[in-house]
C-alpha cells in the first residue's frame, strides 16, 4: 500500500499520532509484526525488536512447531510458549521500564 501511495519502492515502517506510534515489520516471507508504543519511541529501536521477535521466538515456537496452524489470519497465533517469550522480551526492554 505504501508503494501505491508514494509511487516509489518504499516499505511502511511506522505511523505516528499524538497518542501512539504504530511500528510495522514485514519479513521477506510475508509475515507482519506490529507493535504500538509511545509516540516518541525511536522507530529503529522497535524495528530491531520486531525483527528479533521474528528471528527468535517466532521461528522457534511457531515455524518449527508442526502443530501450529500457519494460516491463522482469523485467530492469530495461539501458542503459549511464543506469547511468554515475546512478553519476556518486551518486559526486558529499556523503553518498557
Amino acid at each position: 500500500m505504501a508503494k501505491k501511495l508514494s509511487g516509489r519502492d518504499e516499505t511502511f515502517v511506522n505511523y505516528r499520532t499524538s497518542t501512539y506510534k504504530l511500528h510495522h515489520y514485514e519479513t521477506i516471507s510475508g509475515y507482519k509484526f506490529v507493535m504500538f508504543t509511545d509516540p516518541n519511541t525511536a522507530a529503529d529501536t522497535i524495528r530491531f525488536v520486531l525483527r528479533q521477535i521474528y528471528t527468535s521466538p517466532f521461528i522457534e515456537f511457531v515455524v518449527r512447531n508442526p502443530l501450529i496452524d500457519m494460516d491463522s489470519k482469523d485467530s492469530g497465533i495461539d501458542n503459549d510458549h511464543f506469547r511468554t517469550a515475546v512478553d519476556k522480551m518486551i518486559r526486558n526492554l529499556a523503553i518498557y521500564a
